[in-house]
């Protein structure tokens, strides 16, 4: 089956994003427990929560608050985002450019008592999509706080897409 060349272009488009910004999508991770990466029911794909983890290795952990200031935690939401679209670049069976919507981030911030900045920090993930996915990248959000995380990540992300 071929895919439309709008599909191509757009796929390239998000590419060479990607590159502008100095990044590159990482090694899609492996579950760590009895589920799935990625589910895709209709034109939805739900990618399960990712951490800011590079080649399997947590690269932020801690507390936000005490461990990590608030750019760190940006930084671990951004790379909590460039692990999901991974994860959707295979459910995409490698064309980003079918992606026609990102519809929902809900992101977890392992935070310290009294901190209050969860938003924030999931800006950096927030503001990634709309990079790389430009008008598609707008989407409603979560954002909450707990006092751990497994692996004690410092923050934990899944969306929701809409593929063609």
């Amino acid at each position: 089956m071929s895919v439309p060349p709008i599909l191509s272009v757009a796929a390239a488009q998000i590419e060479t994003r990607l590159a502008t910004l100095g990044l590159a999508l990482p090694t899609p991770s492996v579950p760590r427990g009895s589920y799935v990466p990625w589910v895709r029911s209709g034109a939805l794909v739900f990618v399960a929560g990712q951490g800011p983890r590079l080649d399997g290795r947590l690269l932020h952990a801690g507390q936000v608050g005490i461990d990590l200031d608030l750019e760190q935690a940006r930084d671990a939401a951004r790379l909590c985002a460039l692990n999901l679209v991974a994860q959707l670049r295979s459910a995409c069976q490698g064309d980003l450019g079918r992606v026609t919507q990102v519809v929902r981030l809900a992101g977890v911030v392992n935070a310290a008592i009294g901190f209050s900045d969860h938003a924030k920090v999931l800006d950096g993930a927030s503001d990634l999509m709309h990079q790389l996915f430009q008008e598609r990248g707008l989407h409603v959000r979560m954002a909450t706080g707990a006092s751990s995380l497994p692996s004690n990540m410092a923050v934990e992300i899944e969306a929701v897409f809409e593929i063609a």
